[in-house]
């Protein structure tokens, strides 16, 4: 058993899939896990799940609650950090274990990173793109390479399935942030080659407004809960991941990949080098002559829906925790 933390870096209810998969996975397997909120309220810790703490005060907890934990378990403290700017920060822990998840190529925190690589026990990253960079610059730090996975709770695989709502249109769908990443140009042609499908968008709004109303067959949802992305992905016909190809999505290992594939719907990406190496469960586009065909084509041959399942449930959060505890078990 160890004690966990996830140090201050974004509050729960907008973490991303990550770090929440993997703090609950790991007191699910008995650890003893504190997520620490950005945001600062003078509350008391709040459980959200056996062994699973939220906490609103993380000065009072640093100073009052952390050294009351070690002297009751006497097991040890880790971290597990995602945001190189908390290295200093995390210096004053004195935590038995370190380890850096690096699950972004973001250029502005690239300048921070080496100081917390410094501090840590071990790296873990979550593409292949990273894993090469890391263990070219950091040859003597051990690294493993975890990727993003499917969330079993989210129940989209058929066995979980709801009743699928009755569409009179088909639906190519798309769920994630609507970031300057995403090819808006990509979508408008599609959705204007398509005039008899819905072009479904669900995502917050990440540093750019959706400007795309004014075509017809495009139905842009917003930001929806997590839990209410079932019955939307149930709807659709076809999956896209429409990503620009730039530094930042080179390096990503798309969570949607694998929810996607957990639907069995087929999906259609732009070459991210990720999901390349899935192209056997994957159509891979290179051009948005070819994505569009190849979305059409899917249309009217969906393709085997088993095998993209069997993939999802091979690679879930637990899976990940398991990879991540026996690393933990190393130092």
């Amino acid at each position: 058993m160890n004690i966990i933390i996830y140090p201050p870096t974004i509050d729960w209810t907008f973490m991303k899939q990550r770090p929440q998969q993997l703090m609950k996975q790991f007191a699910e397997m008995g650890n003893i896990v504190y997520y620490c909120n950005q945001s600062q309220q003078r509350i008391p810790i709040q459980q959200l799940a056996p062994n699973l703490f939220l906490v609103h005060d993380y000065e009072h907890f640093k100073k009052e609650s952390l050294p009351l934990l070690r002297r009751e378990h006497k097991v040890p403290l880790g971290v597990w950090c995602s945001w190189p700017k908390l290295a200093k920060e995390l210096a004053h822990l004195k935590a038995d274990w370190i380890i850096y998840d690096c699950v972004d190529e973001f250029a502005s925190l690239l300048k921070y990173e080496k100081d917390l690589v410094e501090i840590s026990s071990a790296i873990v990253c979550t593409a292949h793109r990273i894993y090469t960079r890391l263990a070219n610059t950091y040859p003597e730090k051990q690294l493993a390479l975890i990727p993003n996975a499917y969330d079993e709770g989210m129940k989209v695989h058929p066995m979980h399935s709801a009743n699928v709502p009755d569409t009179t249109r088909p639906q190519v769908g798309y769920v994630g942030a609507w970031a300057p990443w995403v090819n808006n140009r990509l979508i408008a042609k599609l959705a204007r080659s398509l005039p008899d499908c819905d072009i479904v968008i669900i995502g917050v709004e990440f540093d750019r407004k959706f400007s795309m109303h004014h075509i017809e067959n495009i139905r842009f949802l917003g930001h929806l809960p997590h839990e209410k992305l079932k019955e939307h992905l149930s709807t659709f016909d076809v999956c896209i991941i429409p990503f620009k190809l730039t530094p930042v999505t080179l390096a990503t290992n798309p969570v949607k990949m694998y929810e996607y594939l957990a639907t069995g719907k087929p999906v259609v990406s732009t070459g991210l080098p990720e999901c390349i190496l899935h192209q056997n469960l994957i159509d891979i586009a290179h051009s948005v002559n070819e994505f569009i065909q190849k979305v059409k084509y899917r249309l009217r041959n969906p393709g085997d829906s088993q095998t993209r399942i069997d993939f999802a449930l091979a690679n879930t959060w637990r899976h990940r925790a398991n990879q991540a505890m026996k690393l933990i078990e190393l130092l």
